[in-house]
């Protein structure tokens, strides 16, 4: 995996680079200097050249000066930190390192005086800094680097302080200055350089293979030597992997592509298919909107991509330094999702049917797997919680538990097509605590469509995970005719003495079925869903008749006597004399639920 990194960002275009990233603001300074050191691009009173010197705002109009020159600069001269940095001890000079430039922000100049900033200049300057990254057999690098550190050491303080454009600027600003003669590519052989030397974790876990340096890179490993807690001591090598200087160059630059949101999140990198892989940063930064993952993949395949053999690598967009959360092989990805339907068994208006259509994974993803939490997993469009740090006090404490629990399970089956990462028996979890929980927080009946939403995704993808089932024809158990089936029997039952409950399932649906008559003769004024909580706390088939004759005791004087007994009175006495085989009621729950929430047998017209 990391050498597909490594050569994807080798096959990189520089542009890529630079796409989409703003100047930072403060002072653009170009100086010209001679053999001795003092400043020639300056007009007839003494002032550096106007084309020569600009400030940058956000704000502000973007000027040639900065964009088209200083820009590539900067980011051609950035330091990994202050302790990086060519002046690690003073930090005065820290917001870049070049042996052609010098950068600093203007409270710490004013900050220091005139001996801390000769020696933050002298270290700036010195063997271990700016001077080791040069090109030693480059004369002209050298003298140019020679004349930009004598003007530095020289003519630096007054230089600053005399211009009107420094006093205007704020002091949380920084200014840049850069040597007007120096190339492109010096400032990027130097930054190359410091790169590969200020890159290792730790110098102590270097190792030179063949008189070349290997080290652990700062950009994949972290030692946890102050924390002992966090680190692996069952670990079977005590050093994960070593990597050269270009490696470890490479490795960095791949980061700070994530950082400046310049590739997708998660983001693919293809096997044997760099352009690929190229083509998916370009897409992603080539749209005024950048595309979510979601949109970028349907544009990959609009144009006929083949999405197979890659590396999906999931960061933690949220934190200072970017972290690989999640990173695994993909073999091919499944998009399309036409095997699945929802049918509304439980009423909702007729319109359940269309509003969960599904057509593709991430149709199942928004509209199924977002729905079993509650709407928590994607809160809103382009947003998803696969990884982040949850606010349980935003949520239920069930809808908590269960995306701890699940969601990368969930992330597996979407991103990763692998259909086995949700198992029937997670499945069946989810939704019947979901169920229950939705139930328990009922108020005023406002939980009623969540619930009878559950129901009919359960119901219908009742066999969908049930992956032993794969050569057979699901219809033939399909929870949803089971449904209708019971429905249509318990009628039967109902109207017809000679017909009697044959099942256990029977019995748990009828049952679920008495539970609503009775509870609905409630005339409370705050009806709820949360009465139907004892009825599916019992486990023993007794205890589960003992409460529904406890309820119809409670409502007796609701409910009419005829002198000819009807549905009701024959479905209590079916319930009540019937003693089933299953032993634990927990294990008929969705029937009871399905009796519960059907629509009623002993409605009249």
């Amino acid at each position: 995996m990391i050498q597909e990194i490594i050569n994807f960002v080798n096959t990189l275009p520089q542009e890529v680079f630079t796409y989409n990233l703003k100047p930072r603001e403060g002072l653009y300074i170009l100086v010209d200097i001679d053999e001795a050191g003092n400043l020639v691009n300056v007009d007839a009173d003494g002032e550096i050249m106007d084309e020569d010197i600009g400030i940058y705002q956000k704000k502000d109009e973007e000027i040639p000066l900065v964009v088209e020159k200083c820009f590539p600069l900067v980011l051609n001269s950035q330091v990994l930190n202050p302790n990086k940095s060519y002046n690690s001890t003073q930090k005065v000079f820290i917001s870049i390192g070049s042996p052609f430039g010098i950068g600093f922000k203007k409270q710490n100049f004013e900050n220091a005086d005139s001996e801390k900033l000769k020696l933050a200049l002298d270290q700036y300057f010195g063997e271990t800094a700016a001077k080791s990254f040069l090109e030693q057999d480059d004369p002209i690098q050298v003298e140019m680097h020679t004349r930009f550190e004598q003007f530095c050491k020289t003519h630096l303080y007054d230089f600053i302080n005399g211009l009107e454009a420094y006093q205007q600027l704020k002091k949380t600003l920084e200014i840049f200055i850069f040597l007007k003669e120096a190339k492109l590519e010096w400032f990027q052989a130097a930054q190359e350089k410091y790169l590969a030397k200020r890159l290792w974790n730790d110098d102590k876990y270097s190792k030179s293979i063949n008189g070349e340096d290997f080290g652990i890179s700062d950009s994949i490993s972290h030692f946890n030597d102050k924390k002992p807690y966090l680190k692996h001591f069952s670990a079977a090598n005590r050093f994960n992997f070593r990597v050269n200087g270009s490696s470890a160059v490479a490795l960095y630059k791949f980061f700070q592509l994530q950082r400046n949101r310049q590739i997708p999140n998660p983001m693919p990198i293809f096997v044997d298919k760099e352009e690929l892989t190229t083509k998916v940063v370009r897409i992603f930064n080539e749209e005024k909107q950048k595309l979510g993952y979601v949109e970028l993949i349907e544009e990959l395949l609009t144009k006929g991509e083949d999405l197979r053999n890659y590396y999906l690598i999931f960061f933690n967009a949220k934190a200072k330094k970017s972290k690989v959360i999640d990173i695994d092989f993909v073999p091919s990805f499944r998009y399309k999702m036409e095997d699945v339907k929802i049918v509304e068994v439980f009423s909702l208006g007729g319109h359940f049917e269309a509003k969960t259509k599904v057509k593709t994974v991430f149709d199942f993803e928004y509209k199924i797997i977002n729905a079993m939490f509650n709407g928590q997993l994607l809160p809103k469009a382009g947003w998803r919680r696969y990884f982040d740090e949850l606010e349980a006090h935003r949520m239920s404490a069930n809808t908590y538990n269960q995306l701890m629990k699940y969601r990368k399970a969930c992330y597996d089956y979407v991103f990763k097509s692998r259909k086995q990462a949700i198992t029937k028996r997670m499945f069946d979890d989810i939704m019947l605590r979901g169920i229950l929980d939705d139930i328990r927080l009922n108020e005023d009946m406002n939980n009623d469509y969540s619930i009878k939403a559950k129901l009919n995704i359960w119901f219908s993808l009742y066999e969908y995970f049930d992956y032993t089932q794969y050569n057979k024809p699901l219809t033939d158990k399909s929870m949803v005719n089971k449904t209708e089936e019971l429905i249509s029997r318990i009628s039967t039952v109902a109207e017809n003495e000679d017909e009697h409950l044959k099942s256990d399932e029977e019995f748990a649906f009828a049952a679920g079925q008495l539970i609503y008559f009775l509870l609905n003769k409630s005339e409370s004024a705050q009806r709820t869903h949360a009465l139907l909580e004892p009825f599916l706390q019992k486990t023993d088939a007794t205890l589960l008749k003992r409460e529904i004759a406890r309820c119809f005791d409670m409502y007796k004087h609701a409910i009419t006597f005829y002198p000819l007994k009807y549905g009701f009175d024959k479905i209590m006495s079916e319930v009540m004399g019937y003693i089933p085989d299953e032993k634990n009621m927990k294990n008929l729950l969705p029937f009871t639920l399905a009796g519960y929430f059907a629509k009623s047998v002993f409605s009249k017209k």
